[in-house]
């Protein structure tokens, strides 16, 4: 909270300009990086303080804070007091004025716009320069989950969860081989909010069989399958039926042999 309480005084009392760049996309679990360009401190500047805020730069949101002190020219000292979840690294050279981030391990969360902050200190005065880009990131078609279930009352349902940026469409392939589109009756399709995922459901599939769930965007494609069994039929209890019907079969034997015996004694 000391760290924006500050950040927010510096951009009342000093001077300082913003910039607004492009927005960057990057794909999940790469790599990616938002840049941040400023005009160099020059042989008055103490230090360069730098503050990368994500979502809100007016909330305790700092994902990074770095600091490279510059008083002694021939003893510069860095320190870095915020990295979150240790997956950002300052890539750019402060002294050029480049305060340049690199975020690695994308998560879909990590799509907002993040703000860049540099507080060039020189004396008692202190310059702040703002940064703003705007991160999208997105992800292949990937199924989560693809599972049946029974309920009483409305019958069988598949459902199929999958994850991805832009939403994906769910195309559902029947036993027959025939293609049921997610806008077909008996299907219905959500959007999870928050959560980057589509569900897929095929409502009461009529035939017995295998499923298939293909799920596609502009960035990839998945598909998974999945048997659905026969109505009401149980192999452990076919088994225990089975083991049941023995004697009787025996039984029936025995009685068979003894008349063909009866038979051919009698003859």
């Amino acid at each position: 909270m000391l760290v924006v309480l500050i950040c927010l005084i510096a951009m009342a009392i000093c001077t300082g300009g913003k910039n607004n760049t492009g927005p960057v996309t990057g794909m999940k679990g790469d790599s990616v990086t938002l840049p941040c360009t400023f005009t160099p401190p020059d042989r008055f500047a103490s230090s360069v303080t730098v503050l990368w805020m994500k979502g809100d730069p007016y909330t305790e949101c700092t994902v990074f804070n770095h600091t490279r002190s510059l008083a002694a020219k021939s003893h510069v000292t860095n320190s870095v007091t915020v990295n979150e979840e240790d997956r950002y690294e300052l890539i750019g050279n402060l002294t050029q004025g480049d305060a340049s981030l690199r975020i690695s391990d994308l998560q879909l969360n990590d799509t907002s716009d993040y703000f860049c902050h540099v507080h060039i200190k020189k004396r008692r005065r202190e310059n702040v320069i703002q940064d703003v880009t705007t991160l999208r990131v997105v992800a292949p078609a990937t199924i989560l989950d693809l599972s049946a279930v029974t309920d009483d009352i409305t019958g069988d349902t598949i459902v199929c969860r999958v994850e991805g940026e832009p939403p994906a469409n769910i195309t559902w392939i029947a036993p027959e081989n025939s293609t049921v589109h997610e806008d077909s009756g008996g299907t219905t399709v959500t959007r999870v909010p928050g959560k980057y995922q589509t569900v897929g459901r095929f409502l009461d599939p009529t035939l017995r069989g295998t499923y298939g769930c293909v799920a596609v965007n502009e960035h990839g494609r998945d598909v998974r399958q999945i048997l659905l069994g026969t109505a009401g039929f149980n192999y452990s209890n076919f088994i225990i039926g089975m083991f049941c019907l023995i004697p009787l079969i025996k039984f029936l034997l025995l009685l068979i042999t003894g008349i063909i015996l009866f038979i051919k004694i009698k003859d």
